[in-house]
């Protein structure tokens, strides 16, 4: 089979794989989805492509080619396309997985495009193994408690804060940092860290915080 085909193939091959993993990420509602990867794959295949064809076709003994320098460039890019897809609500983090399978799809694409076909294939398959097997694994057993941010307005008054933790803990949630600031002459603004489980719900934090500490603002982020 010629280079010619060879690169063919590859694309059609990076594009398909670069899809696989881009359908997860669209049924999860993620802004890069079926196209961002497809496109991505499709990119770094041919930029993997090309830095095979430059070192056959263009390098000689005097001006030898690196065909790993474009591709070196290709992944350090990444960054910055990756770093897009991370956005920062409250205390959480979205998009860290995104970001990684945009890096993972762009790896894959060269090595389609490089001819490494059934590392393709494989990385492929643990890739969405791990988006699919995994994320249902971490949804059922490791998602009970969720982060978020509290924000509560009160009274200043003596332990107003040491007792505000308590009684979230007493609730069931657990409290990873707690800081507080002065809100006018006679308020004090508290916010918290809080890993929240599934069975405390919104309206009864807040209906705690106003029924025993009086609270002029409630806010969970």
């Amino acid at each position: 089979m010629g280079l010619a085909w060879e690169g063919a193939l590859g694309l059609c091959l990076a594009s398909l794989l670069g899809g696989a993993v881009g359908l997860e990420r669209e049924l999860r509602g993620q802004p890069a989805g079926l196209r961002t990867h497809m496109v991505l794959s499709i990119g770094a295949a041919l930029a993997a492509l090309l830095s095979v064809l430059f070192s056959r076709e263009l390098s000689t003994p005097g001006h030898p080619s690196d065909p790993a320098r474009l591709v070196a460039q290709v992944i350090s890019g990444l960054g910055f396309l990756g770093a897009g897809a991370i956005v920062r609500y409250g205390a959480s983090i979205k998009g860290l997985t995104t970001a990684a399978s945009l890096w993972t799809t762009a790896v894959v694409g060269i090595a389609c495009g490089a001819g490494f076909w059934g590392a393709a294939l494989l990385a492929t398959g643990l890739t969405l193994g791990t988006l699919w097997v995994v994320g249902r694994v971490e949804r059922r057993w490791l998602s009970s408690y969720r982060t978020h941010t509290l924000k509560v307005t009160v009274e200043d008054r003596p332990g107003v804060v040491r007792e505000l933790r308590r009684t979230l803990e007493g609730l069931g949630a657990r409290v990873a940092s707690t800081s507080a600031s002065l809100d006018g002459s006679s308020l004090v603004k508290v916010t918290l860290i809080i890993h929240k489980p599934a069975g405390l719900t919104v309206d009864k934090i807040i209906g705690v915080a106003r029924r025993e500490f009086t609270a002029r603002s409630v806010r969970l982020e």
